[in-house]
């Protein structure tokens, strides 16, 4: 499995002319709920919208995950990140995921429930372990291409 937003595996399969045998799934990311287990929640984007109104849609639309208060900190604490751009993202190698969620104010909860996943989708460890450089990263792509988080498998 890997994400759109991986230009050079895509490239690789262009360069190998397999580009038709990808399989991609419905835009959607699907999350274990920790604090339920056996239960699941969906994040849908929507085709019809532009990145990054579909990742905004999907966050919106969700209400099992997320409560509106931890989507509006949430929020909130991304948007250092939005408007300080790529020296605002590297400068965060320093900390942790979770130590950034925590100094932004981001709800514990969140980083429970979503970014343990997202970090060891993305590294194979846990947020206390893994820099948040690396999840501005994939965000920043998430949030630019309408297809980012799309998945092949």
């Amino acid at each position: 499995i890997f994400f759109g937003a991986y230009p050079n595996v895509q490239n690789l399969f262009g360069e190998r002319g397999i580009n038709d045998r990808l399989q991609w799934k419905e835009h959607s990311m699907i999350f274990a709920m920790p604090s339920k287990p056996g239960e699941f929640s969906r994040f849908d984007f929507p085709d019809v919208l532009p990145a990054p109104l579909n990742g905004i849609w999907a966050i919106l639309r969700n209400n099992e995950m997320l409560t509106w208060p931890e989507k509006i900190k949430f929020a909130i604490g991304l948007l250092p990140a939005m408007v300080g751009g790529q020296a605002y993202v590297e400068a965060q190698d320093g900390l942790s995921v979770k130590e950034w969620m925590e100094k932004q104010g981001v709800p514990e909860r969140v980083t429970d429930e979503v970014f343990i996943a997202m970090s060891k989708a993305l590294n194979f460890i846990n947020p206390d372990e893994l820099s948040m450089q690396c999840i501005l990263i994939a965000l920043n792509r998430f949030l630019q291409e309408k297809h980012g988080s799309k998945m092949d498998r």
